[in-house]
Order: C-alpha cells, then structure tokens, then sequence
C-alpha cells in the first residue's frame, strides 16, 4: 500500500547487493529512485531490463529503475544513499561536492573513516550515516536477493540534528512501506557494533569461503570469533566504547539471520576485487597499536586477506588498479 509520508526524488549511488537491495525496495513501494553505477554496462541493463530482486519470501519481482553511470555525474535528488564501499567513497567525493545545498546524504559504508571523509566536504547537517543489518547477495548487475532480515538505523554521526525533516520523512515514509527504519540521535555507537560484527563476520567467511551461519557450525570458527570479540572490546573500550555480552549475543544474532548470507568481503574475494579489511580489521589493529593494545588474531586476519585478494586482483572479473 502507497504510504501518505512524503515521498523524495531518492538517488542510490552503488550498484552493489546492498544499492540494489534498497533501490528495488524504495521502488516497489512508490519511491523516486535512480541507481548510479560505477560502470556504464551495468546502467545500460539496469535502465533496459530494470532489477530482478527476489524478495525475503522468495517472490520474485522485476523493478523498472533508472539507472546512470557515474561519470554522468550526480543527477538531482533530495536524499542521496551512499551504498558504494568505503574503498570507493574518495571517488564520488569531487561529486558530493556539486551538490545542491538542500540536499540529504546518509551513508551506508562498512568499517570506519567515511565520517571523516564526508566531515571534509559537506557543510555541517548535511550528512548523515546509517547501519544496515538487512542481507542481500548480488547475482549479477541486475539481479539481488533479499536473504535476510534486519534494521536500518539512520542519524547524525554524534548526537546532533536528528530532527532534520528530509531524513525524519524518510525514515517515516521507509517505516510504513515495512523497512524496518529507526532515526537515532547518534549512529556512532552503533557505527562500532557494526565494526564489531564486521570485523568478526567478514575475514572468517572470506578465509574459509562460507556463508555467514556456517561459523556457527564449526566450535572452532565461533571460538575464533569470541577471541576476535575479546580483542576488538579492549580496543572499543579505549575509543570510549563499552561493548559486553549481550554485544556478543547480537553479533550471534546476525549470523544466524543472515546465515545465508554472503558477507561483502567473501563476494569481493570470489570476484578478485579489493576488499574493506583495511577499514574494518586494519582499523581496529591501527586503532590498538596506537592504545598499546595488542590484536594479534585481527593483524593476521588483516595481513592473510590482504594477501588473499592481492593475488586475485587483475584476474578476470578483477580490478586491474
């Protein structure tokens, strides 16, 4: 059913699972959206054949969108969802710049250093982050699947205008079309929840090339988690945050929620593309030697992804950088 909240011109800047994800859902229920990609290929069968986007309960929808490459520029919306992975933010940021001044960004980015970025080039209000727990898996430059439900947190990094009404009215409009959005006074503390999860869930899974509920199977794997967890707490409490058992619990909690997910960094290691290990596990070991705490287990988690995608970059289907 079409909500009564007002609906904004939405521009979704990422092709990848979590872009399409959003974009096909924001269309099916009415809203304005355009996906803008990295590649000219994939907005040509977007704009043509529009997303094949397969639904939690395996309906399978075909979503008309417009679509336009990157290199287009930045068409003109009232909210910009930046869906792209903190590897290619610093790209699209001469972009944001241009910007009209009304506009609203929410940024959706893995790991951590992406509210500094944006802090550089957009004026004070006009940036805003959100968590995402939903599951999705990218088939092709066409094709999502929805294979997990979660929440979409949105909000100011640290406690500041929460009240901003094109940000209130989407979460409000998100809300009654059945995304599950909450507006936040602050996503930072969730920002390391999410860091937390991240730095668990992703290396583990891209080391040993399985879905996310597979760590829960093995005793070794969630034993390597739990110490990933008691590393990367120590390092939390030093930036000021506490992080304890019921932290843990909910990190179990999206694993088995999303247990046939995935995780981004296993689908760039399977398609040799760099991956977000040095925003995630590399920021908790710069964040630790800097507290004089040590992370062993996230160093070589650091060092063997690193590696893993080094040697799969510039193969076919790779970036060539």
């Amino acid at each position: 059913m079409q909500s009564q909240a007002k609906v904004h011109r939405t521009v979704v800047v990422g092709g990848g699972s979590v872009g399409l994800l959003y974009a096909a859902r924001l269309a099916v229920a009415g809203q304005t959206v355009t996906v803008v990609t990295r590649s000219s290929l994939q907005a040509n069968q977007l704009a043509q054949n529009g997303i094949i986007y397969t639904q939690l309960d395996g309906e399978l929808r075909l979503v008309p969108i417009d679509a336009c490459p990157i290199e287009q520029g930045l068409p003109e919306a009232d909210l910009y969802l930046l869906t792209v992975k903190q590897t290619d933010l610093p790209a699209i940021l001469p972009a944001l710049r241009r910007l009209n001044s009304t506009a609203r960004i929410i940024a959706l980015q893995n790991g951590m250093g992406h509210h500094e970025l944006l802090h550089d080039v957009l004026s004070e209000g006009r940036s805003f982050f959100a968590i995402n727990t939903e599951g999705a898996r990218r088939l092709s430059g066409t094709e999502v699947v929805h294979t997990g439900s979660g929440v979409l947190r949105v909000g100011p990094w640290e406690n500041g205008n929460s009240s901003d009404p094109v940000i209130q009215s989407f979460v409000e409009w998100a809300t009654s079309v059945g995304i599950q959005a909450v507006l936040e006074k602050s996503i930072k503390p969730y920002a390391w929840r999410k860091l937390m999860a991240n730095s668990l869930i992703n290396p583990l899974t891209a080391l040993f090339e399985i879905p996310n509920g597979a760590l829960l199977d093995n005793p070794h794997t969630e034993k390597l988690m739990r110490e990933l967890f008691q590393e990367a707490s120590a390092v939390a409490e030093y930036a000021g945050q506490k992080l304890g058992e019921t932290d843990w619990q909910e990190i179990v909690a999206i694993c088995r929620n999303t247990s046939r997910n995935l995780s981004s960094m296993l689908q760039d290691v399977k398609r040799h593309r760099q991956t977000e290990v040095e925003s995630i596990n590399g920021y908790i070991v710069k964040l630790g030697k800097l507290a004089g705490i040590p992370t062993p287990l996230h160093e070589t988690l650091f060092r063997v992804i690193t590696l893993k995608s080094a040697m799969g970059m510039g193969k076919e289907g790779g970036d060539s950088k």
